[in-house]
């Protein structure tokens, strides 16, 4: 896109809004926040967006000289969390209230900060008992239940973390408990494979991502459960993947009480550790893949609203996988997903996480400090999908983030 029309998109914009304006039957409302993030680690980890959304510590890695590597500290200030959205509401269509959303943000792609990125966008259609929901949103996973949490990384990688394009819905079976249906797609979070991340494996499957669950949201209380299925097409195999979701949470007007679990197979599209490999069932012409198997937790505690306190603790554990795992002539395993290094045949077997913080909030300011404990024991990669020999990777992590929302 050239000059001209990026300098032109802005009057686009207006000129569509006002033309929304002039139809009283039709409305709109702008939103969003001007964010700024500092963050310091003390050592190298995965992680996205030039470091401020950081997901896991590198596992150590000696280098000829005898030092890790990934032993090195390092420090940023990014703005591209800054975001801006607009919610509409329309006329109704088939009896039913009609609303739509785009959100973005300025994260870009890789590096490409200047790059504007879809977050949401939707149309969704309210009947009395009924929500349909068709475009961009969260996943279901993702859920009505999060970490309250300063850190863009909202409790990742123990938060299924991910956007898809879906259609959703939801009916009222009572007054308090709900029942959900989605398919999803994948976009800017993806599985991983062969060709890296890529929408591809989900794409050539046919299928969609499968989702069902059920809810139970009252005056200060909401749980519910899920089930998530996907299959996946990696060359001429395919795959198939569950995973199971249990949460909960309990709010008052100074304290947030939150918990999730999820019992997962194969959820690197969800920025969490795991993935699948190839089997030892597989043969020349029959390449056969098995899923890693993880559980993931976390509890989240919050006090106060004009001066918020509050704690995150996160645990995630490999639990192998389904099949053993092939180990070719040169004594390596073929795996994919997050937590794995194929040079050096690590893979992450445990990982916890603890992190206090403090929010000072107004109407349309926030200020925010975290620090972070992360520490992930790695080993070299069994054929049952676990590790021996393992050693801790331990990233200390402070942050501060300062927004102003309107």
């Amino acid at each position: 896109m050239n000059s001209k029309k990026l300098f032109l998109l802005p009057f686009l914009l207006f000129s569509l809004l006002n033309g929304f304006a002039a139809d009283p039957s039709v409305g709109y409302q702008l939103y969003g926040f001007v964010r700024n993030d500092f963050y310091i680690n003390s050592r190298q980890n995965f992680e996205v967006l030039d470091g401020l959304f950081s997901i896991f510590p590198k596992p150590v890695d000696i280098n000829t000289n005898g030092k890790d590597k990934n032993a090195v500290p390092n420090a940023e200030m990014l703005s591209v969390a800054t975001r801006l959205g607009i919610d509409f509401r329309g006329t109704p269509i088939m009896g039913a209230k009609s609303t739509a959303k785009i959100e973005c943000d300025f994260a870009g792609i890789s590096t490409s900060y200047y790059l504007i990125r879809i977050r949401q966008a939707y149309l969704k259609l309210n009947w009395e008992k009924t929500e349909l929901l068709v475009g961009q949103t969260w996943h279901p996973l993702f859920g009505s239940v999060l970490p309250t949490v300063p850190s863009l990384n909202t409790g990742s990688p123990f938060q299924p973390f991910n956007r898809s394009p879906q259609v959703r819905a939801k009916h009222m079976l009572t007054n308090e408990l709900s029942v959900i249906g989605s398919v999803n797609y994948q976009m800017q979070y993806m599985s991983q494979g062969p060709l890296g991340a890529s929408p591809s494996y989900l794409k050539n499957a046919l299928l969609p991502d499968i989702f069902v669950g059920l809810e139970s949201k009252s005056k200060h209380w909401i749980s519910g459960v899920g089930f998530d299925t996907k299959m996946l097409k990696i060359n001429d195999a395919r795959l198939s993947s569950g995973s199971a979701v249990a949460y909960t949470q309990y709010a008052d007007n100074q304290l947030q009480i939150k918990a999730k679990a999820i019992y997962g197979q194969n959820l690197s599209d969800h920025l969490m550790i795991g993935g699948y490999g190839i089997s030892n069932e597989s043969t020349t012409n029959n390449i056969v893949y098995t899923n890693f198997n993880t559980l993931s937790s976390w509890l989240n505690l919050v006090y106060g609203t004009k001066v918020q306190t509050g704690i995150f603790v996160g645990f995630s554990q490999n639990l192998g996988t389904n099949e053993n795992l092939n180990i070719d002539a040169a004594g390596k395993i073929t795996a994919y997903g997050y937590g794995f290094y194929a040079d050096t045949q690590q893979l992450m077997d445990r990982i916890y996480r603890i992190a206090p913080h403090i929010t000072y909030n107004l109407s349309n300011f926030k200020l925010g400090f975290e620090y972070e404990l992360t520490s992930a024991d790695y080993g070299k990669i069994q054929g049952n999908g676990r590790i021996e020999n393992s050693s801790a990777a331990t990233n200390h992590r402070a942050m501060a983030t300062i927004s102003y929302i309107f």
